[in-house]
């Protein structure tokens, strides 16, 4: 799945250049915290994609699974369309009978707060991965070089790629299932 970043904009970000092989693990990390963030969002945003599938309706109305909603494309049944109705989130037909729906949902562009978030993520893993601490180092408050040290401020409870629970609220919140962007009405 397409990372909400680029190393590029990491690089641009951390002031630093990455090598060829960074970059590849860099973009690694970058679709792994992309990954985490659609999980804490319980969506796929990003990229823009066009699906179809099979609909139950009750009593003539048929919630779209996945936002942001950008248009419903058809409406058909036995492959001829029928006439339906869109309003934010769902969409309103003749009957209860199945029907097929497809549909165009997600950003064009990853928001910039996701691609933030990314960025941050990952900046927050490279710290502990390149002194060779580890990936699930997360709450990291020191490490001493002589008779080696390592501890954290919070016993390891935040270990990994994590977002706080405010950041995880706020995210849910912003591009969690509800919000559409644009839609057509027939």
């Amino acid at each position: 799945m397409d990372a909400f970043s680029t190393p590029e904009r990491l690089a641009l970000l951390l002031k630093r250049d990455f090598t060829f092989d960074e970059t590849t693990w860099v973009q690694a990390l970058l679709e792994e915290a992309s990954t985490y963030l659609r999980s804490v969002i319980g969506q796929d945003v990003f990229p823009t994609t066009t699906s179809t599938y099979t609909a139950y309706p009750s009593s003539g109305r048929e919630d779209i699974p996945q936002y942001p909603v950008v248009s419903v494309d058809a409406v058909t049944r036995d492959d001829k369309a029928i006439a339906f109705t869109y309003r934010p989130g769902y969409i309103l037909v003749d009957c209860d009978e199945p029907c097929e729906v497809t549909f165009t949902w997600g950003y064009a562009a990853a928001p910039e707060e996701l691609s933030r978030l990314a960025c941050v993520l990952v900046s927050q893993a490279l710290v502990t991965l390149e002194n060779n601490i580890g990936l699930t180092a997360g709450g990291l408050s020191s490490v001493a070089l002589d008779d080696f040290k390592v501890a954290w401020a919070d016993a390891g409870a935040s270990s990994g790629m994590v977002l706080s629970e405010h950041a995880e609220a706020s995210v849910r919140k912003q591009f969690g299932r509800g919000n559409t962007l644009v839609a057509e009405s027939r």
